[in-house]
């Protein structure tokens, strides 16, 4: 099979979400025919390119057709590696997708169904870009030394992705804002109870309120500055109503606020809401005020 230029760049937006539903490829590529596309999809999959991942059979059987899902397969992985050095690891890769549950699934779908949308929202605006992750380049996770009721402990930070956005102003200057982005599918406990709080388990067990003050603690320390070089990044909190986001912003309120380890605006809160324009969603920062992806004073000028 002879890849064209639209293969190739199929090839790589896929890579850089893991997986990504049929239906946002169709969003990405609104410029060409979907049937098209699809052919093209069909294509890839059958000549080594592109894999199906097995974990979405048991989407189906949960009701209603679903758009297929693609993920990068050896051979595709094998030719971004020579002709782009993208670091696609070693082994097999149908191995690999074949090692995630329906769990793992959803949530990487979420988590490239709200990149997909930023992009295709900055798209709409001449004064935005988007700024994908292997632009930001640095370490994908890090450790956090965490203090927390006389306890201490080292807690790993791996946001879910990492992204940022470049703002184009009206004196000709480009100023950066970055996000670390959680995605939270309704499952994480938010805030433990008392006894589970006060103990040394609360570092190693994992809930919303431990990632809050982890969050908090790097914020604290600088350490966003010296694993990945950027300057202050907000951390973006999407979860599955607005409920469970005001549940997450008391709890930010209640627990991390008044330590004085992170200012209000460093935590936003909000709802998934598919096809939506994330850029137009109002979300919450830590005090319950509303808040919005683009801040009012964008750090970091372009030179």
């Amino acid at each position: 099979m002879e890849l064209t230029d639209d293969d190739v760049d199929i090839l790589r937006r896929v890579f850089r979400h893991r997986f990504v539903r049929a239906d946002d490829l169709y969003r990405l590529y609104a410029d060409r025919s979907p049937d098209k596309l699809s052919r093209r999809l069909m294509r890839l999959y059958r000549n080594g390119y592109l894999d199906r991942p097995i974990a979405q059979v048991d989407r189906y059987r949960a009701g209603g057709s679903q758009p297929m899902v693609y993920g990068l397969d050896s051979k595709g992985a094998r030719l971004l590696s020579e002709r782009f050095g993208a670091p696609v690891g070693s082994g097999d890769w149908k191995s690999r997708n074949r090692s995630y549950t329906r769990e793992n699934l959803d949530h990487t779908l979420a988590v490239a169904g709200f990149l997909i949308g930023l992009e295709l929202a900055c798209r709409l605006r001449d004064d935005l870009s988007l700024i994908h992750a292997e632009e930001i380049g640095g370490a994908a996770r890090w450790n956090v030394p965490v203090t927390w009721h006389g306890l201490s402990g080292s807690v790993q930070i791996a946001p879910d992705a990492i992204v940022g956005l470049r703002h184009r102003l009206e004196d000709g200057q480009a100023r950066r804002s970055f996000l670390f982005v959680e995605v939270d599918r309704g499952t994480m406990t938010i805030v433990p109870v008392g006894q589970v709080r006060e103990r040394e388990a609360f570092l190693y067990r994992a809930t919303i309120l431990r990632k809050l003050l982890t969050y908090a603690e790097s914020y604290r320390q600088g350490l966003h500055k010296e694993h990945l070089g950027i300057p202050t990044a907000r951390v973006l909190f999407l979860t599955t109503s607005n409920g469970r986001a005001k549940s997450m912003q008391e709890a930010a309120d209640r627990f991390i606020m008044p330590t004085g380890r992170a200012p209000p605006g460093l935590f936003l809160f909000g709802a998934t809401e598919s096809g939506a324009n994330p850029l137009e969603l109002q979300f919450l920062d830590a005090s319950g005020s509303a808040a919005a992806l683009i801040p009012r004073a964008v750090a970091g000028a372009e030179r």
